[in-house]
């Protein structure tokens, strides 16, 4: 469970899948590290560790998922082009 001291926005669950074929290296790198991408690319202004996705490997697919969708993924992944690599679409609860 994610708790989260000061304003709270009202959020839900979200989920990508990605195809990993269709990453490269550098944006492997940047999903795994996407808070501070993310500062780095004045993309998430808000952005702190506690809104991190969880990133699961798994043979040639990429899942990111979190409870707090308050860090903007599909943003994220159209600013660093790695938007092509999404199999599943976004999906939120």
């Amino acid at each position: 469970m994610k708790v989260r001291l000061g304003f709270v926005s009202n959020s839900s669950s979200s989920s990508f899948v990605l195809n990993m074929n269709k990453l490269n290296e550098v944006q492997k790198r940047q999903i795994d590290n996407h808070i501070e991408v993310a500062a780095t690319l004045n993309i998430d202004d808000y952005a702190e560790k506690w809104d991190e996705w969880s990133i699961k490997c798994d043979d040639n697919i990429m899942v990111l998922s979190t409870n707090m969708d308050n860090f903007d993924m599909l943003d994220f992944l159209e600013k660093i082009s790695a938007d092509k690599a999404i199999v599943v679409s976004h999906s939120c609860y």
